[in-house]
Formats: structure tokens, sequence, C-alpha cells
């Protein structure tokens, strides 16, 4: 890459400046490296010269450039007071973006962290943490796919740095980004790969630790195997109770109760989700208690208690619409629209179903899209509308496809096989059917295709936790 040769504007002189220079000369002549060699390959020997000579205030970027080719801190230069408070801010406005990596402001982590990755000033290693935060809150926003291009650059530019750390939490929040395409048997190597670094370096990040292993529980549950998720998931409960994060116990016992309900012990599984509304409510997470009601009010539904599933549901949208993310709501109104289906209030239930389509339009969630979409299927086949009916779950077939969402894609399946029989139409029924069967088969052998309608339509209302593996 060739040098920079961008001129920068001639300083005031000050005694700071030039002590910086001499500091910054003493350094690499006793390195016995040239100006030229200490500023390639991004900046001149002129452009060095200039610093030593304290004719120029270097920047962040560069000053720290040759640091660290000199093993030693930028800070150890710095002695302007100016420069080290405006470092001193610009770091507190990075530490204070990260911080905004959650579920409830995740859109304002975002925002603020597009407006500090324009400033020239940034090291690499703030722009590393800069993408890795802005990934984390896609994720959280079910943007998995985006976070994945940040990650990239994030892996980039901390390849270099020397931070196991920070490579870790890059590499953790990758197997959450590829998990969140639907792709739960690549994430799952992922976490498996991260968890053996963590064990090979004697890591004492307990905190990532113990995400990683309730991730890989998560992504058992995706992939069917509920036992194997019990058993990450009492691991990672373990962690947790001993560090005392009331966000990662919450997550842990929410897993749980979708691992145990997989298992069929709703028993157990209702008992875990209490634990995980505690948690909640304790920790003050409006976001984290409206997921609880919406798997409640899946439970309730499973159970036949549907207005029970309807009261949870509304409780859910409420918290939802007040502590965010907008997409999760997207999420708890399908499950008020498979609810008012059941109860045969047709009238909300299209309401409901029309209005988590336009958000999850708007926020790009295709999950709650399809979702929404085969809610309206219902809707259309009450009023005796085929054609309608079959018109969303072909869309929503395709949507799922896309996504690699097998059990959601055999629900569908199944239901346009059962469209085509009514019709008449037996050999497109069989050809559906057999599609279904497939789907089906690849998930696991406690996945049948005589149950993957109930069991997917129950999977879809509760979409949006069970593909966050920060949730």
């Amino acid at each position: 890459m060739p040098a920079r040769t961008r001129q920068r504007r001639a300083a005031p002189e000050s005694p700071a400046l030039r002590q910086l220079g001499q500091r910054l000369r003493e350094a690499r002549v006793a390195a016995g490296l040239s100006q030229a060699r200490l500023g390639a390959p991004y900046y001149t020997r002129a452009h060095v010269s200039a610093i030593e000579l304290g004719k120029i205030r270097p920047a962040m970027k560069s000053l720290e450039h040759m640091a660290a080719k000199l093993g030693k801190p930028a800070s150890y230069f710095m002695e302007d007071a100016e420069l080290e408070r405006s470092r001193r801010e610009q770091e507190f406005d990075i530490d204070r973006t990260v911080a905004l990596a959650s579920r409830m402001t995740a859109a304002e982590c975002i925002q603020q962290a597009d407006v500090l990755l324009e400033r020239d000033a940034l090291s690499t290693h703030q722009r590393s943490r800069l993408h890795l935060a802005r990934a984390r809150a896609l994720n959280l926003t079910e943007r998995p796919s985006d976070a994945i291009r940040d990650l990239t650059i994030a892996q980039r530019l901390a390849a270099p740095l020397k931070d196991p750390g920070l490579v870790q939490t890059i590499d953790y929040e990758l197997a959450a980004a590829t998990r969140g395409t639907g792709d739960s048997s690549r994430a799952r190597e992922l976490f498996l790969a991260l968890l053996r670094d963590l064990e090979r370096s004697n890591d004492r990040d307990r905190l990532l630790r113990m995400r990683v292993l309730q991730a890989l529980g998560a992504v058992a549950v995706d992939l069917g195997e509920p036992q194997a998720a019990s058993g990450y998931l009492n691991s990672a409960l373990e962690w947790a109770q001993d560090v005392g994060d009331l966000n990662a116990m919450f997550a842990i016992y929410y897993a749980l109760a979708v691992s145990h309900r997989a298992q069929g012990d709703i028993e157990t599984a209702t008992a875990f989700l209490q634990r995980a509304l505690a948690s909640s409510e304790v920790a003050k997470d409006l976001s984290a208690t409206a997921i609880v009601h919406n798997m409640l009010a899946v439970i309730a539904a499973d159970g036949g208690r549907v207005r029970a599933a309807y009261d949870h549901a509304d409780r859910a949208i409420e918290l939802g619409r007040i502590a965010g993310p907008p997409i999760y709501v997207a999420h708890y109104l399908n499950t008020k629209a498979e609810c008012a289906a059941k109860l045969g209030d047709w009238t909300t239930a299209e309401r409901v179903a029309r209005e988590s389509l336009a958000l999850g339009t708007t926020e790009e969630s295709h999950v709650a899209v399809a979702a929404a979409r085969v809610a309206l299927s219902q809707v259309f086949e009450h009023r005796g509308e085929a054609d309608g009916a079959q018109r969303e779950l072909l869309e929503a077939a395709e949507i799922y496809r896309r996504l690699g969402s097998k059990a959601e894609l055999a629900d569908v399946l199944m239901r346009l096989s059962r469209f085509a029989k009514a019709r008449g139409d037996l050999a497109l029924a069989e050809r559906f059917a057999t599609r279904a069967f497939e789907a089906t088969r690849s998930i696991s052998t406690l996945v049948e295709v005589k149950d993957s309608e109930a069991s997917a339509a129950s999977r879809r209302r509760s979409a949006s936790p069970r593909r966050s593996a920060h949730s």
C-alpha cells in the first residue's frame, strides 16, 4: 500500500509537541529504525520528521502505528494536555457506544457507531471495537448478514493487534450471526472452536466461556437435540450463578425452558420461564420480560389455554412497544394473531397479522414477514379464499427456504400439500409432502412429518428469542 501523502496543517509550536517529537526520535533511534521504516507503509519519512521536529500534531492513528512499531503505548509519547483530553473524550464516546449494544438500545448503538466511524483520528483498535459493537447490535435486531460484514472488518483490523480477548469476542459474535442466518450446524462448529481456544489458552474470561456454553445449548435446541442442550445449559448456569450476572441467568433460564419444552416437559419449561421472568424483573429489563411473556403465550396456546395465551401476548406487545426493539414486537404480534385465529376472532387475526407484516417489512425481518404470511393464510382459508391462502404460503415457503429454516419450511409445505389435496391435485399434494419430509428428516430423528405443523407453528411464535444467541 503506498504511503499516505495527505498534508497535515502545521500546529503552533509548543514545548509539549517538541517533547513528543523528541521522545519519538529517541525511541526510534534506540530501536534502530530510520524515519522511513518507522512510517512505512502508511506514512512518509517527511511526515515522521515533521512530528519529531514538533512541527505537526500527529493524529492518534499515526501515533499508535509508530508506537506499536517501537513497542510502546501511545501514551508514552503524549504529554500535550489538549491531545490527552481529546483522546480520553474519544475513548469515552467509544466505551459508551459499546455499552449501548443491548436489546433496548441496539438502534442507538448502530447510529452512534456510524457517527464515530467517520472520524479520522480513530486507532485500529478503536475501529475494530466499534465494528464489533455495531455487529452485536445488528445481531440483536435480527440483521445477521449485515453483522457478518462488520465482523469481517473487525477481524481484519484485530488480526495484527495481538489482543486475544478482542479476537475471541469477535469470533463469538460471528458464530451468533451465523446462527442468525439459519446455519445452526456451522454456528455450532464456530462456537466449539472458540470453546477449545478458550480452554487451550487457559482464558480467565468466565463470562465469555459461560456465553459460549449458553449459545451451544441454544444451537442444540435449534438442531433438535434437547438433551445435549440441557447439558450445555446446566454447565452455563453453574458459571452464571458463580459470576452473578442477571442478564446471563435470564438467557440461560429461557434457553432451558425452550429445551424442556422441546422434550415435552411443559411443567419444567414453565418453571424455568418463571425464573427467567424473575431475573428480568430484578434487572428491570422490560425487553426480556416481554420475551418471557411471549413464550408463556406460546406454551399456553400449546396447552389449549387460548385466553391465557391471548393475555400473555398482549402483555408482550405492550412491553415491546415500550422497550423495543421494534422487530421483537412483530414476533409478539404474530403470536397474538395465532391466538386470535384459535379463538375465532378473525378480524383481530387479520388486523394484527397485517400490522406484523408491515413492521417486519420495515425492520427487514424476513422471519417475522414469513410468520405473518402464514397467519394471513389462515384468515384466507377461513374465508374460503384458497388462492389467497396458497399465495401467502408460497411466499412464506420461499422465505424459509432462503433462510434455511427447515422446520418452518416443512410446516408450510404440509399446509400447501393439504390445499392441493383439497383441490383434488393429488400429484402436487404428494410433491409438497415429499419436500416437507426431506426438510424435517435433516433436522433430527425427534421431528416427524405428522407433527411438524404443530411444532413449527410454535417455533414461529418464539422465533426471535430462539434465533438470538444474546436472548
